[in-house]
């Protein structure tokens, strides 16, 4: 037939027929229109697939060094965040031997620089807490208040046994009704009298405490304070308590700071249920609260 082309497939067993294919001129140049289409296809593709694999190649190091740059980011970022957590605990303890400072310095009576003791820099000064910003300012406070703390348990060593024989707390827990001084006369009248100690309310058979390490130098009646006991720590140092109901402890007892010696009562001269707490040093009267820190108000209600 004009203008038209045919295949003849002939299989290799003649017992079979033959296949005959025919097509066009218009055919023929689609066919071979496709298969060069097919061929710059595949071309381009091996082309990108060169280009590709050429590209990878080449940048495949630097991709490797910016994934090594995040990573160690990543890193650095949770070690800064370690790092500001520490800080913040040791901002925390920082504060804690601030506070510490403070109460060892209460308890030895340290109020400022030229009562501490002195050091071969110099003498230790009692700090206020700052914040350290960064763990270099954190590490210089920390030596700092090592060398603080190290001064202060040298002078304990030294004055320790000072410190357990001074009236630092009060006998019985209560309200301050008669401070030390003079006053007018609880039993009446206009004439005013001088108060040798401080008058505590308290209730009838309340524990009373010794202040501080001690021997009992007296237990017994006294006109003014009824059953009284008197207690010396040394140092130039006596307490005594009056108007107690019943008496713990015997003439030269060794007495410990916190023991119950007493319990309060009324008897002796008093107007109620009470506890007269006094104290001597070097043989003269003085305030017994000037061997405590407290700051406590007292009232116009009076008691002998």
């Amino acid at each position: 037939m004009k203008n038209k082309y045919s295949i003849i497939i002939v299989p290799p067993d003649h017992n079979k027929p033959t296949r005959q294919i025919q097509f066009t001129l218009q055919g023929k140049k689609k066919v071979v229109s496709g298969l060069i289409a097919a061929g710059l296809l595949l071309c381009g593709l091996i082309g990108h697939d060169l280009y590709q694999s050429g590209y990878i190649h080449k940048y495949q190091d630097k991709y490797a060094y910016v994934q090594q740059l995040e990573a160690e980011l990543e890193r650095k970022d949770t070690e800064i965040a370690s790092l500001n957590q520490q800080t913040e605990m040791i901002n925390h303890n920082l504060e804690i031997i601030s506070s510490l400072e403070n109460k060892i310095a209460a308890v030895l009576k340290f109020s400022g620089q030229g009562d501490l003791p002195s050091t071969d820099k110099g003498s230790a000064a009692l700090q206020s807490f700052s914040t350290a910003e960064t763990l270099s300012d954190a590490a210089q406070m920390l030596d700092s208040k090592k060398n603080i703390l190290q001064e202060y348990y040298n002078s304990t060593l030294t004055n320790g046994d000072k410190v357990d024989h001074t009236p630092s707390l009060l006998p019985v827990e209560g309200e301050i009704t008669s401070p030390f001084g003079y006053r007018n006369n609880p039993f009446g009248g206009q004439s005013i009298e001088f108060h040798n100690g401080i008058d505590i309310a308290c209730n009838y058979g309340t524990p009373v405490l010794a202040t501080a390490d001690g021997i009992v130098t007296y237990t017994g009646w006294d006109v003014t304070y009824g059953r009284k006991v008197d207690i010396s720590h040394g140092f130039g140092i006596v307490t005594f308590y009056g108007h107690n109901s019943k008496l713990a402890v015997n003439i030269g007892d060794q007495i410990k700071k916190g023991q119950i010696i007493a319990y309060s009562g009324n008897s002796g001269r008093s107007t109620g249920c009470h506890l007269h707490y006094g104290a001597y040093l070097n043989g003269k009267s003085v305030d017994p609260l000037i061997f405590t820190d407290l700051n406590i108000d007292s009232n116009d209600n009076k008691e002998q």
